[in-house]
């Protein structure tokens, strides 16, 4: 794991945890924003850290690690955990398990990735259609079909992200995440809920499986902020640095 750290000299401490087969860089044009007034702490997750040396195992396991790193370096507070896609998953979990203090919790793009008896597509075909991506999106001049159909984002915008993907990203690490993203609803389905959450879920109207998810997500989280962004698919919003960065402070500042 990777943890990085920008604008050390600001009291407000903010954590962003990028999405699956991204490292912190996936969020390049939002830090220069953000730690003009923010501690930026940005992670690349085991597995996703370029290394080659560490292999993604379990939403534990990497909650646990950034839990350490909080206690050990930020004094064991942060002000904001912000989880983008598969991030959304270290992120609630952080939030929810309060084992150092989360003062708030933003999901951007949280889908609902549960399809009963075609889950074999998601923990079979989809690791092994990513770990081919790995190598064709090294020249991709378009977006391949089924990422269309999955995110329903801005092609660009996507290619773009893309080519932050970092390298030496094994298949066990594809198949490890792709099995902890069909358990994430499973785990928040046992939540209590809480309303005094400061809680926000953040999506493309756009993008696809969100409906179930929010439906899930409301019950654990009543109050939270329910915030689609227009015109945008899964992911686009980070595309935006200027409106994510400004819609994060005004997420603070209700606080």
């Amino acid at each position: 794991m990777e943890i990085v750290e920008f604008g050390k000299e600001n009291e407000k401490k903010i954590l962003l945890i990028p999405g699956n087969m991204m490292s912190w860089k996936q969020f390049d044009k939002v830090i220069p924003l953000l730690m003009k007034d923010y501690h930026v702490i940005t992670v690349s997750l085991d597995g996703y850290d370029g290394s080659g040396t560490t292999t993604f195992t379990s939403t534990e396991s990497s909650a646990e690690k950034l839990e350490e790193y909080i206690r050990n370096n930020l004094n064991g507070r942060i002000d904001l955990a912000f989880g983008e896609s598969f991030g959304v998953a270290a992120a609630g979990m952080l939030f929810h398990h309060q084992k150092v203090s989360v003062g708030s919790l933003i999901m951007s793009g949280p889908q609902y990735m549960d399809l009963g008896i075609f889950n074999w597509f998601i923990t079979k075909s989809i690791p092994k259609y990513q770990y081919r991506l790995l190598t064709k999106m090294k020249s991709g001049d378009s977006l391949p079909w089924l990422l269309r159909v999955y995110t329903h984002s801005d092609e660009a915008a996507m290619l773009s992200m893309l080519e932050k993907m970092p390298p030496n990203i094994s298949l066990d690490s594809l198949r490890n995440a792709a099995n902890e993203a069909l358990e994430l609803y499973e785990e928040i389905d046992k939540y209590e809920p809480d309303r005094d959450a400061h809680v926000a879920i953040w999506y493309g109207a756009k993008e696809p499986n969100m409906k179930k998810a929010l439906k899930k997500l409301l019950r654990a989280y009543p109050n939270a902020e329910n915030h689609p962004f227009e015109g945008y698919g899964h992911g686009d919003i980070i595309s935006h640095p200027d409106i994510m960065v400004s819609d994060i402070r005004k997420f603070l500042q209700e606080r």
